[in-house]
């Protein structure tokens, strides 16, 4: 996206978002609907709150902050979220205006807007703002502003962080998801004459740093536009998660032995001091923490930025072996995750206290620290589910696990489905979904999907039960052998709803996963009988046996699990992605 202005077709359906009096999150959704699918991508990449999930290692927790950069960026409202009072400043009209609306919508009073950045001044006074952040490259032509580091500095009273790629990194993103360029000659091009300026790690501390004296710098991977985690390259941690996949690329492997990861990774964050202060403020949070649960104050571990807009912190204590300090830490960077922060603490305790045969996390904390909503749990050790992806024999050990343990989230007795409970628990998320379907066609299919199963499963018994919502393999944490040692992840729970979608969903993402495919791909490989695996067949099958329900129920949850899996991502999300029935199922 480009950092001068506008495409056309974006401008076109800014000036209808502009003008339309409608909330802001049906405007968002005809927006994004409206681009061309690699310009809505992009734009959705943008707006993440996660990219701003840099700002726990912070000195600072709140005051004056100065955001420049495309201003669709999420980071604004992240900042906005955790107690800074943001100004953005742009030099098109149009982002800067949405920008605005946006704040206005989603973290009222967060945040004001400057027109501007062309000059070699920028329009503030010395020493204006506690944080001033730089995101997209490092200042000059290529990148879009007039005024160089120095006067970033001038304005800066504390920290400044700066955001720019690696002018050796070895890939690129495309501004798609999970979509990075590789080639060989690309490269290269890069390498000997950089489009936007690009650095390498020295050049880009020193940028960075400038007079200053201190200057940590933290790998954005895998790419500053789309990264999952936030790794130092000057101290020990936090780190990269390195699984087992990973660990059987031997080049990779190798390359990391020799150090050459802070030379070759694709993007960094410059994090720079005017003078040199005291704790952090994620050091600040996990005393509080420490103190409030009796334990020493450990360090992170690792640092994620996740897909769903939470830093996701996980806490070790360097020299002990046992439990204390091991922690895993979420923090909301938007503020509809608040809500659900809050939710996951409080489903842990209640799946511990009423449904022991599920493992999940310990909870140790839930409250506010220095405006910023937290929870804290119990770190479970072992493997994450997706390290399993390609292992058949492992992933049936998981599936195994997953249809006897999930059994008992059900309640004790079944209940009919009548017309009254289907009407009450289920139409209501069919008619969200049916209504942000953009084809007509798809728009039939699925209201055809849902005519069959309402005439299927009104008058049924069923055991409902506790509703996951979102168990995929990135949300259970294993042993060697497959076996499930936690469930992660509730904000999205619901204390009431169907049996056997838990699964279905576990088990068609993880198809999805192991194919390379798409959604509907693996869906469609599921709903055949014969194209299951013996694996996929069995699992299922337990669940049910276990469950005292008729196999017959299965294909009927399984033609309407498009509509379902759309349901709880439309209850769960900011907005709806455009067109993602259709995308995703091919319907």
């Amino acid at each position: 996206m480009s950092p001068f202005g506008v495409s056309p077709a974006l401008g076109a359906a800014l000036g209808r978002f502009f003008d339309s009096a409608a909330p802001f999150k049906s405007r968002l959704e005809a927006l994004v609907l409206e681009l061309p699918d690699g310009e809505s991508d992009e734009l959705m990449m943008l707006m993440k709150e996660s990219r701003g999930a840099w700002a726990m290692l912070l000195d600072g927790a709140a005051g004056r902050a100065l955001f420049v950069g495309n201003s669709f960026s999420g980071t604004p409202v992240a900042l906005g979220t955790l107690g800074f009072e943001v100004t953005v400043l742009e030099r098109e009209p149009a982002r800067l205006r949405f920008a605005l609306e946006r704040a206005a919508a989603l973290a009222p009073g967060s945040s004001n807007a400057v027109a501007g950045g062309d000059c070699a001044t920028l329009p503030f006074m010395d020493r204006s703002f506690d944080l001033v952040v730089l995101e997209g490259g490092l200042p000059s032509p290529a990148t879009g502003w007039g005024f160089s580091a120095e006067e970033l500095r001038r304005v800066c009273r504390r920290e400044l962080i700066i955001t720019a790629d690696n002018r050796l990194g070895y890939k690129r993103s495309t501004g798609r998801r999970g979509a990075f360029r590789r080639h060989p000659l690309h490269l290269l091009r890069e390498i000997l004459k950089p489009s936007r300026g690009e650095r390498t790690l020295p050049g880009t501390r020193a940028a960075g740093r400038g007079a200053w004296k201190e200057a940590e710098v933290y790998s954005l991977y895998p790419h500053a536009r789309e990264f999952s985690h936030v790794v130092a390259l000057d101290h020990p941690r936090p780190r990269l998660t390195i699984g087992p996949r990973e660990r059987k690329n031997r080049l990779k492997m190798l390359g990391a032995s020799l150090g050459l990861f802070p030379w070759l990774t694709p993007s960094f964050a410059v994090h720079s001091r005017r003078t040199a202060t005291g704790a952090s403020r994620i050091q600040r949070l996990l005393e509080h923490v420490a103190a409030a649960c009796g334990e020493p104050r450990p360090e992170v571990d690792m640092l994620v930025a996740t897909r769903s807009n939470d830093a996701l912190m996980h806490t070790a204590l360097d020299g002990c072996p046992g439990k204390e300090g091991r922690w895993t830490v979420h923090v909301a960077l938007q503020p509809a995750k608040r809500r659900m922060v809050e939710q996951h603490h409080a489903w842990l305790a209640r799946v511990r206290a009423r449904h022991p045969g599920v493992p999940v996390p310990e909870p140790l904390f839930h409250g506010v620290i220095e405006g910023a909503e937290v929870a804290v749990e119990r770190r479970v050790d072992g493997l994450n589910g997706t390290d399993l992806t390609g292992q058949r024999q492992l992933t049936e050990r998981m599936f195994r696990d997953a249809s006897e343990q999930l059994v008992h989230l059900l309640e004790p007795q079944a209940t009919t489905l009548d017309g009254e409970l289907f009407e009450t628990m289920l139409q209501p998320r069919f008619d969200i979904v049916l209504g942000l379907i953009a084809s007509e066609a798809t728009r039939r299919r699925v209201e055809e999907m849902i005519a069959r199963a309402r005439d299927q499963l009104v008058g049924r018994p069923l055991r409902l039960g506790v509703y996951h919502a979102d168990l995929r393999a990135k949300h259970l944490q294993v042993s060697g052998d497959g076996s499930i040692l936690g469930y992660l992840d509730w904000g999205a729970s619901e204390e009431r709803f169907l049996p056997l979608i838990d699964l279905l969903h576990l088990i068609i993402h993880q198809r999805k996963q192991e194919t390379g495919g798409s959604f509907g791909a693996a869906w469609r490989a599921i709903l055949a009988p014969e194209q299951r695996r013996p694996t996929e067949q069995r699992a299922l099958e337990g669940y049910l046996d276990a469950a005292a329900m008729d196999h017959d129920l299965l294909p009927v949850l399984l033609e309407l699990y498009p509509a379902l899996v759309a349901g709880m991502a439309e209850l769960n999300w900011d907005y709806s992605r455009p067109d993602w029935v259709r995308r995703q199922f091919d319907l």
